[in-house]
């Protein structure tokens, strides 16, 4: 059964530097989101996740052009968590680097 807040895969469309978000994704009711208020809406809407960061990810050359100041990482495709139903949530970039949200419903 669907959960009501049913939030599920869309077509990932990246931007020219390769970011991209869901349109259902969470946003934060202030400028500083908690790991709290995203556990709340993960939970609302039924989902876990996993994380991927690209320094741990992306191609060597990735990660060097990124650390000189290149803005574009359309080349890194994240890898996906192992298991089934898996889609983007997010790809974005954070104080720590960028970093990919995989989310998927809790079965």
């Amino acid at each position: 059964m669907t959960h009501p807040e049913y939030i599920g895969p869309v077509t990932v469309t990246r931007d020219r530097n390769g970011f991209w978000t869901h349109p259902r994704y969470f946003t934060s009711a202030s400028d500083e989101a908690t790991r709290t208020e995203f556990g709340d809406w993960m939970h609302r809407h039924n989902l876990t996740c996993a994380t991927r960061w690209m320094e741990n990810d992306a191609p060597p050359q990735v990660i060097a052009a990124w650390e000189k100041g290149a803005a574009d990482i359309s080349a890194w495709q994240p890898s996906a968590p192992a298991g089934d139903g898996w889609f983007i949530g997010s790809i974005h970039d954070t104080e720590d680097g960028p970093v990919c949200i995989w989310l998927r419903e809790v079965k």
